[in-house]
């Protein structure tokens, strides 16, 4: 079992990225399947949106970490960048 759990430690952020690549490319299709899921069974939907409530208010103070630094990481990029503009008009 350990060397399972090795690989999977090794490879953990190409599978998130992996992932995440995934999602962004067949999002649409993810929505409107959720969505007719949504129609069939409201139940389902339910579901989903009470895990998803508790996942949110179990990992907030994580999730709102991550979106502080992806925020200040874009922000950093856009100073340096209206900078290095303002260095080649001078």
């Amino acid at each position: 079992m350990e060397p399972e759990l090795d690989y999977y430690a090794r490879n953990k952020q190409a599978r998130k990225e992996y992932q995440r690549l995934y999602y962004e490319k067949n999002k649409g299709r993810i929505q409107r399947k959720r969505r007719l899921e949504e129609i069939e069974d409201p139940k389902k939907f339910e579901h989903r949106k009470s895990y998803n409530q508790a996942y949110y208010q179990k990992n907030k103070e994580k999730i709102l970490k991550k979106r502080a630094e992806a925020y200040a990481e874009k922000k950093r990029i856009k100073i340096s960048q209206s900078v290095d503009d303002a260095k080649t008009q001078s």
